[in-house]
This record gives structure tokens, sequence and C-alpha cells, in this order.
């Protein structure tokens, strides 16, 4: 990396262009703040609500080998099922429970002709913006980008797997994160995930940027975003008994199982 040492490399010459300064080029990555406390200011006065919640279902790419799916026998495409339009419900809460099926990492994937759900959800990018999100951006990947919940990038990062070995316990990891965690969460096994988040007005321009392995993507520039936007609120893994986890799933995915 190469450091600018104003010390060391005074320029003269361009002291009296105080006025103009033309930014040098470094190598260094700009840290862009998103100024989240503006938007939450100009929400403050609004009633807070709890909107509910819905089930996560993203449809996945299938794999061309793949005759049976495990449990979601499903067709897949590839994203999120999008969320209601909160017009007018700023500063309101909305959860969205994800099942356990889209966050650990398939070992056996190649057998059973699954793709790994969470990688495809983290390289997928169905994201624009940082910190706030639109409304129309995946939340689990919303998590991720926003250092709530650790990632899962295939090879590049088996090595962190053996953090969470599956036979462990559990009871010692952290399930309730009513705050952002200092260190993105780990998924804990035999957990599904509920998401809470904030919904917030629209902004102007949603910023990219490159945040724990994901660059979200940038929106605003020549359309404004036809919709709300969110932020995460709070984080919650649960053991959802097998009997809810999938409830909204609905009759077409048995149909097909039939």
């Amino acid at each position: 990396h190469h450091h600018h040492h104003h010390t060391t490399h005074s320029h003269p010459a361009h002291h009296h262009h105080h006025h103009a300064p033309r930014p040098a080029p470094t190598m260094r990555k700009p840290s862009i703040s998103i100024n989240t406390a503006k938007v939450l200011d100009a929400i403050a006065g609004k009633p807070r609500h709890h909107l509910g919640s819905q089930l996560y279902t993203a449809t996945l790419s299938q794999p061309p080998n793949a005759e049976i799916a495990l449990d979601a026998k499903v067709k897949y495409h590839s994203e999120m099922n999008v969320l209601p339009l909160f017009e007018g419900k700023e500063n309101c809460t909305y959860t969205i429970r994800v099942p356990r099926y889209y966050l650990h990492p398939s070992r056996h994937g190649e057998q059973d002709g699954m793709s790994n759900a969470f990688e495809e959800i983290c390289s997928r990018r169905q994201l624009w913006g940082s910190e706030v999100y639109t409304d129309d951006s995946d939340v689990v990947a919303a998590a991720v980008h926003s250092g709530w919940l650790q990632g899962y990038f295939g090879e590049a990062n088996d090595d962190l797997e053996h953090l969470v070995p599956d036979d462990e316990d559990g009871a010692a990891a952290q399930l309730v994160f009513p705050t952002r965690p200092k260190k993105p969460a780990q998924i804990p096994p035999h957990h599904d995930l509920h998401i809470t988040i904030l919904i917030l007005p629209p902004l102007q321009l949603y910023v990219s940027t490159m945040q724990h392995h994901i660059r979200s993507r940038e929106w605003g520039r020549r359309t404004p975003h036809d919709g709300m936007s969110f932020m995460i609120y709070r984080m919650e893994f649960v053991d959802e008994g097998p009997a809810t986890r999938y409830l909204e799933r609905g009759m077409t995915a048995r149909k097909r199982i039939i």
C-alpha cells in the first residue's frame, strides 16, 4: 500500500490551489460513510409499528443434474420474493423469516444436486445501496454486506467453516442481536434466522460499496428508486419447528412433490 506522507512529499507549487483540491489518485479504498443518522433523524417523529413478517423464499438457479432437490422441490430462478410496498410506513419494522435451508452450506451439495443456497445469495448481489438498501434488495445479502451476518463464499471460505462444527451444542452461541455485533455473527447449526428491518424513505442515491466480500450495486443516478428503503434493525436465530418452517411455501410446492 502506498501511503501519502505530506511531510516527505510536499508540493509547494500547489499551495495556491487550496480552494479547489483535486483528489490525488491513491491506492487506498475510499471509505464511504453512509449517513444513516440523517435518514433516521428525518423519520424519528413517525409512529413505529411492527408490520408482521413474511417467509424468505429466494428461488435459486437449479443445477442441471438436479433430479431431486432435498427439501425444496420447487423450480428455481434467481431472486428473493420482494417485500410488500410499505409506502408511508417509514420507521416501522418488519421481520423476514429465513428457513435454515438457505443458510447452511450443504456439504452434500454435489450428491443431491443442490447448489449452496447461501453462497448463491452472497454472490448474486441482489443488493442496491450500503447500510440503507432499496426495498427490492435481498435482505439476507444486506445482512451480510452490512456486517450483521457472516457470509459464505464457497471455496474461498472453507477455512472459516471449522469455526462452527456441525455437532456444536449452539447453546453458547449468541442467538439474539438487538444491535449489530462487533464481528459478523456466525450461523449456529439447527437454527432459522429472523431478520427485522426498519422501513426507511427512498434515497436519491444508493451507493455501491465493497463490504464483507460483497459489492453492492448503485442505484439512482438515472432513474430514482420507485419504492422504499430498509436497514437491518435486529437479528435473531430461532429454532422454528418443521411444521412452521416453510409455512408460506404453499400448495405449489406440495403439488410438485406429488
